[in-house]
């Protein structure tokens, strides 16, 4: 099983609310950690360990959850769009929309 797997939808192919999802939650593990390097070397202050355990996860649950959220939409939309096409007998590129 390969790691794309995860940014593959239903079809197989790779989607972009997967990829940007994955992109934004890896920035966001990434600028947080030199955010809190930069606020020590620059500033001075001690590496605040409650305050990273509390918030740290937070985000990243607030990435994942709006990355889901955006997946589950599409694929909402898409199978209410396969079962009209499959109840009319057409395709909506057949319909011309």
């Amino acid at each position: 099983m390969s790691w794309t797997n995860a940014l593959r939808g239903a079809g197989g192919q790779i989607e972009l609310n997967r990829v940007v999802g994955f992109i934004g939650g890896m920035a966001y593990i990434a600028g947080a950690h030199v955010f809190i390097a930069w606020d020590m070397l620059a500033h001075q202050r001690e590496f605040d360990l409650a305050g990273y355990c509390t918030l740290f996860p937070a985000g990243l649950a607030i990435v994942a959850g709006g990355t889901a959220v955006a997946v589950a939409v599409k694929d909402r939309n898409v199978a209410t769009a396969r079962s009209i096409d499959k109840a009319s007998g057409t395709t909506m590129a057949e319909q011309g929309v």
